[in-house]
């Protein structure tokens, strides 16, 4: 059965309105957004590592620095709560127990539920702080290039689902096309001894010899954590069909807009077609100025006479009663 989605309040103000409309689904997606969150009980090393991935998401993520009472393999309604409310599609869950030691949790939401998550355990770990040789480090929002290394991934199943989880989690938005320049880190991937690998690595281009094209050099800046799989959580061939369906696109051109134009150097103009107005009966201020000339008396009638007969008997009588 698919799954249905969470009721949504309609917006009672313009700027509500507008955030909902962000948020609808696009043929072309923005970036996802990231929720980095606590469990109820953490350790100093998975804090750690969770403010290096917030870090390695800026722009695009959400970093909550309180503990909160959320167990997302037994109970993932108050996940997808905060999920929901952050406008986030991805997830990165930190939790500690005797029976777990520095636990991560990672995964993906669709229609505002969880769609699959892999339970990750920390063996070691090492900060961004720990690689001084880093420099400045890389620039935020910069795109990076994934790779995956070990013969592991295209054989073990728990593996290749969990190489899709984290293309989708450190992948940002979707481009056509990227200078060989704006690749300035790589995050690299090896699955070896049952173990995945995570190093990160800024790319440094200097002088070559040839001159042609520059010497690429690796320097690792951190965070470098060796991860093991724990529990699972994959979602149904029916879930994952809908998730991954795309809508059909016309190859036809889009339909123009009438009267609307668009220009680099004006933007969207438009026009506007209305009725001819009659500026006569335009309602105005009185002003002596403004009325109507008097209409001059045809010769021959009666009726301009009898008016001035009646004013003039009703004036005398009025005079009558005030010299009583």
């Amino acid at each position: 059965m698919p799954v249905q989605s969470a009721a949504v309040k309609a917006a009672k103000t313009a700027r509500g309105r507008r955030v909902l409309q962000k948020r609808e689904p696009k043929l072309i997606e923005n970036a996802r957004n990231t929720l980095i969150a606590r469990g109820q009980k953490t350790s100093a090393l998975v804090n750690a590592a969770l403010t290096d991935l917030y870090m390695l998401k800026k722009p695009h993520s959400v970093h909550f620095k309180r503990h909160n009472a959320v167990h997302p393999f037994e109970d993932a309604a108050p996940l997808e709560f905060l999920c929901q409310k952050n406008d986030a599609s991805l997830f990165a869950f930190g939790t500690h127990s005797k029976k777990r030691p520095n636990n991560l949790v990672l995964g993906r939401m669709f229609d505002h539920h969880v769609l699959d998550m892999v339970e990750l355990g920390i063996s070691a770990y090492e900060p961004m702080g720990s690689f001084p040789g880093a420099g400045g480090g890389s620039t935020s929002g910069a795109k990076p290039c994934l790779l995956f290394s070990g013969a592991d991934w295209s054989h073990t199943a728990e593996l290749q689902h969990l190489r899709g989880l984290l293309v989708d989690f450190f992948n940002l938005e979707v481009i056509e096309s990227i200078s060989p320049l704006g690749i300035d880190h790589f995050l690299c991937f090896t699955a070896v001894g049952g173990k995945v690998l995570l190093r990160h690595y800024l790319a440094r281009l200097l002088k070559s010899a040839e001159g042609t094209s520059p010497h690429v050099s690796l320097v690792e800046m951190g965070p470098s954590l060796d991860l093991s799989i724990r529990r699972t959580h994959y979602a149904s061939d029916e879930l994952m069909a809908a998730a991954m369906t795309r809508p059909k696109v016309s190859a036809q051109a889009p339909k123009k807009i009438k009267n609307v134009t668009r220009s680099k150097l004006l933007g969207k103009q438009g026009q506007l077609r209305l009725p001819r107005q009659d500026l006569s009966k335009m309602a105005t201020a009185r002003m002596k100025g403004l009325k109507e000339p008097k209409r001059e008396r045809p010769e021959g009638s009666t009726e301009p006479a009898e008016r001035d007969a009646q004013v003039l008997g009703m004036r005398l009588k009025k005079r009558q009663k005030m010299n009583h």
